[in-house]
């Protein structure tokens, strides 16, 4: 977080009501410095961030980040009404682009296919994410239909989608205009609306001591198979082959949750599947370079936890 600084205040005069009037500025001006600092901010939020984001620098580098990083560990600051004030209809399902640097690729999709989905990226790098959102905002047609969110998905997919789901759950249940009393809140069944998720050419972090920074944690496929019902899918896409099959793993061992369209780890999906690339994926076909694909589908296993809370309610 870049902290604001101000200048001292001196005074060539030797009068002492002049002297202590200066030092008496200083202090208020410290004081004010200290309390910005203790403002809120988290990456995705500072103050500076729209003027970062503007700078023709931004546009150019592509700024890897360290996922591990205290800053990057804060849970991200929604508003109170998200997710309501950025969707039209919270009953449309949901497409999640984890990872969806500037947005294009979900923007295109919105474009095409604006009243097949609601659209939600995540996008863990802060300049990267604001830009996609000031896309979002020239185009006025697809609001309602598409949000980008500058957060880290190992500390908030499972907060995130929790919201989604109790928005959902709180929408389906005002307009069938059922107000039974006697019904516990805290029983009712989690609505499943995420049917499509994609992790498309994510940062390879090609050191080995790298590896633990990679999105694709047992712990994010594990809160993806709480929120996705049967028949949803995963679609993974990389240039670098050892990034998918780590990826692919990751999915794999949890095959009571996950089934891989591919029976040989030595098998790829040869074409994207949603018919739209990305951006890097463009790029990378362009030099004729191959992009390793893959594929699973959500099976009718319920998450363990959630069948606890059935056991239990």
């Amino acid at each position: 977080m870049e902290s604001s600084s101000s200048s001292s205040l001196t005074s060539s005069s030797s009068g002492t009501s002049c002297q202590t009037g200066d030092q008496n500025n200083d202090i208020h001006l410290r004081n004010n410095t200290n309390e910005e600092e203790e403002q809120p901010f988290t990456p995705w939020n500072h103050p500076n961030l729209s003027l970062r984001a503007s700078s023709p620098r931004s546009f150019r580098s592509r700024q890897h980040v360290n996922p591990l990083a205290s800053k990057f560990q804060q849970p991200t600051i929604l508003p109170e009404d998200w997710p309501q004030t950025v969707f039209h209809d919270l009953q449309r399902p949901l497409f999640l682009d984890i990872g969806c640097s500037r947005g294009g690729f979900l923007l295109d999709l919105a474009t095409q296919r604006p009243n097949d989905y609601n659209y939600l990226g995540l996008e863990i790098r802060p300049i990267i994410v604001h830009q996609a959102q000031d896309r979002v905002k020239k185009r006025p047609h697809l609001h309602g239909h598409i949000d980008f969110v500058g957060c880290n998905a190992n500390v908030d997919l499972d907060r995130l989608l929790t919201r989604l789901s109790q928005a959902t759950t709180t929408t389906t249940k005002t307009t069938a205009n059922q107000d039974d009393e006697s019904s516990d809140r805290n029983s009712t069944p989690r609505c499943k609306i995420l049917q499509m998720v994609c992790i498309q050419f994510p940062d390879p972090h090609f050191k080995a001591r790298h590896a633990k920074r990679r999105v694709v944690t047992p712990e994010l496929v594990t809160s993806l198979a709480r929120f996705m019902p049967p028949a949803s899918r995963v679609f993974l896409q990389s240039d670098v082959q050892s990034v998918l099959d780590e990826m692919r793993l990751q999915f794999r061992q949890q095959s009571e949750y996950f089934r891989d369209a591919r029976e040989s780890v030595e098998e790829y999906i040869p074409e994207n599947i949603v018919g739209i690339p990305t951006e890097r994926e463009v790029s990378v076909l362009e030099q004729n370079l191959p992009v390793y694909r893959a594929l699973f589908t959500r099976t009718e296993q319920e998450h363990s936890k959630e069948e606890a809370e059935e056991e239990g309610g």
